[in-house]
């Protein structure tokens, strides 16, 4: 179809229009600029998107955009034709409300929303023809350590996620709307600036060309600068940068008072140590679905080729593979021999990605209602690209049975699911790691099936202060009765409850189990400050004896600010969405939407919303226009651009019956929809 006459046109995209017309509309999205300065083990990054109106309506821009998961949305501005409009957080549905009045007024208005925790909505609405319009959305992130180095994600696309018939959520239906493309909205570009406090020997990515980096030395901190290499790039895979320096390993306590007077103490540490291994049960959940087809299925049995040579001789495993439906190597898990390495080793080399749609939540269930092999620890190594919509509902099982099976996860892929994987590890108690393509993925999984085999160290404790109690082994069932105004009212009797809200409280409120090599990050909210001279002890309970250290309070140790503040209320926020939300949703909601209005934090109950105080002139309707996501890099043209929508519910296969081999065609009744290309 020809454009219209006079039209100002760059990059296009394919819609459709009414009786199933189809037409190209100039995609409104014109640059994608990211920002990123590391300090220590933390990120701030900010995000700027550039919207131009270049069709003759009016037009509301929706995108959706990705996050890391456990990141703090804390800023949101808006610029349009150079005047810079106000915006501020509300509660989700005045936020919506106040958008979609301003948007009926024909004012141009910015809402920015979350629809699951490592995806995010961002709505331009009327922006008249021919205006432009600048969004800065900023996110803080703490920053994990991998092989002794600090490790940078910044996720730039949303892979088309599978929909189960029982996911009937509403983030199911945002993300069900999500439009993809082969190709990348526009081209991305990058600055990077690290400050450590030792010397920054190296940052490389084994996801981007970057440029050599410009160092200096600035007062106490070492500098290092980089961009891309070739300036921009597409927004088709995670950006992962690894920073080499001796920073991660070195314990850290940051103390951080804001301007209303509040006190926030972070602790961070890496542990190091060493305990006899013990024997377990080895259960390998594999990710056999369309979304893993070509590198993606590659990756995953090359890790699992190295899990099976890798187990110790007196341990037990199985091999499961899903995707519609799910198959078992064994009716039960087999004693490691060479027999049973060599049957494993022969299902292995068959697998591949052709058991339709990713519907992992019952598999989970079938392994967890197994019955416990005696002596024997069970151990959930999942491999998968979790591009599901029912991630929340995943992680909540995997918390429901985290007393009897640890769950260790392998994101797999240039766009894995990050809130399923590192979700189910977090309820599982067990570790997270991911691989893509370019990464040696040998020591990721040794990493795994090392903190497997260790004892479990859930019993840890911290001592904020010389005099104070140890705290950090769960709620205490409390009576609360509100005698002054709090985050839940005042004046209001509450019943017993078997959980304690309260805003000066330490997170996680239970501390995760700890690994050797994995950093450890808490925050307490103080009563009151701490003193140089003070310190804070970490204790960690083990069938060896107990692991102990004190970390010392130092004049370096205080900052100003409201970082911390912000990446202590998300964190909260994460702790509370994650272990109470489905027993005390009322208690819940009220404490993430005051969290979220107090600490000017995006979250499931609050949003960020701004509107133009100037009303448009056009007196014609207006057009929604969807900013398609590029598809992960080396996805086929078989999968990705439909919705991965089951047309049947998915149908549990025995597994009475051990397996020689697996199918060499899809499986009847794959739940998977032909894919739809635009």
């Amino acid at each position: 179809m020809p454009f219209h006459k006079n039209e100002v046109c760059g990059m296009v995209s394919l819609c459709e229009g009414l009786n199933g017309l189809s037409f190209y509309s100039p995609v409104p999205l014109v640059s994608v600029h990211v920002d990123v300065k590391v300090v220590n083990f933390t990120a701030q990054v900010e995000v700027t998107q550039e919207f131009v109106n270049r069709e003759r309506n009016p037009i509301e821009c929706v995108y959706f955009f990705p996050v890391e998961e456990e990141a703090a949305v804390v800023d949101f501005t808006a610029e349009l034709e150079g005047r810079k409009i106000k915006t501020q957080i509300k509660e989700k549905e005045a936020a919506r409300e106040e958008y979609n009045q301003a948007v009926k007024n024909r004012q141009t208005a910015f809402l920015l929303e979350e629809t699951k925790p490592d995806i995010f909505e961002i709505k331009v609405g009327h922006l008249s023809p021919g205006a432009g319009c600048k969004i800065k959305m900023t996110y803080l992130s703490e920053l994990p350590v991998e092989e002794g180095k600090t490790k940078l994600t910044i996720p730039t696309t949303v892979a088309p996620r599978y929909i189960p018939m029982s996911d009937g959520s509403p983030e199911a239906i945002k993300i069900a709307s999500i439009e993809h493309d082969f190709n990348s909205p526009v081209q991305m570009e990058m600055n990077l600036e690290v400050l450590m406090q030792t010397e920054i020997k190296s940052i490389k990515s084994p996801s981007h060309s970057l440029t050599e980096p410009a160092r200096k030395k600035v007062k106490e901190y070492f500098e290092a600068d980089v961009k891309f290499a070739g300036q921009t790039t597409n927004m088709d895979r995670d950006m992962i940068i690894y920073i080499d320096t001796d920073e991660p390993n070195k314990p850290k306590v940051i103390i951080e008072k804001n301007n209303e007077g509040s006190s926030v103490a972070m602790l961070s540490f890496v542990p190091e140590f060493k305990l006899k291994d013990h024997q377990v049960e080895a259960v390998f959940l594999v990710d056999c679905s369309g979304s893993m087809s070509g590198q993606s299925m590659n990756m995953a049995k090359e890790a699992l080729q190295v899990f099976l040579h890798s187990l110790p001789f007196n341990s037990f495993f199985n091999i499961i593979i899903f995707g519609s439906t799910f198959q078992s190597l064994f009716p039960q898990s087999r004693k490691y021999d060479d027999d049973s390495l060599k049957d494993a080793k022969d299902f292995a080399a068959g697998i591949s990605a052709n058991l339709g749609g990713t519907e992992i939540y019952q598999p989970l269930q079938h392994i967890f209602q197994k019955p416990l092999m005696t002596g024997l620890a069970r151990e959930v190594f999942v491999l998968t690209d979790g591009q599901v919509s029912n991630s929340s509902a995943c992680i909540e099982l995997v918390r429901k049975n985290s007393s009897n099976n640890r769950v260790f996860t392998l994101g797999i892929g240039s766009s894995a699911d990050r809130h399923l994987v590192k979700g189910m590890a977090r309820a599982g108690m067990g570790t997270a790691a991911f691989t893509t393509q370019g990464e040696p993925i040998t020591a990721k999984v040794i990493n795994q099936l090392k903190n497997a085999l260790q004892p479990c160290i859930s019993d840890v404790s911290v001592k904020w202060g010389k005099t104070s109690p140890f705290e950090g082994g769960g709620e205490v069932a409390v009576e609360i009765v509100e005698t002054k105004k709090t985050l839940f009212g005042y004046g209001k009797p509450e019943s017993k409850t078997e959980r304690k809200f309260a805003i000066h409280s330490h997170v996680p409120s239970k501390f995760p189990a700890i690994y050797d090599g994995s950093r450890l990050i808490a925050y307490k909210l103080l009563d009151k400050t701490m003193d140089v001279n003070d310190e804070i002890t970490v204790r960690a309970k083990t069938t060896e004896g107990d692991l102990e250290v004190s970390l010392p309070i130092c004049k370096d140790s205080f900052i100003q600010g409201n970082c911390l503040h912000q990446l202590f209320a998300r964190k909260m926020i994460q702790d509370v969405e994650e272990k109470h939300d489905q027993e005390n949703f009322k208690e819940s909601k009220k404490l993430i939407t005051e969290m979220g209005l107090k600490y000017n934090l995006a979250s499931k109950y609050t949003s960020f919303v701004g509107v133009d105080e100037k009303h448009g002139n056009s007196g014609t309707f207006m057009v929604t226009r969807h900013v398609k996501n590029q598809l992960p890099q080396n996805t086929s043209s078989g999968h990705g651009i439909s919705k991965l929508l089951p047309r049947t519910m998915s149908k549990k296969m025995s597994d009475t019956t051990p397996l020689k081999g697996l199918p060499d065609r899809p499986l009847a009744n794959s739940g998977f929809r032909s894919p739809r290309v635009s």
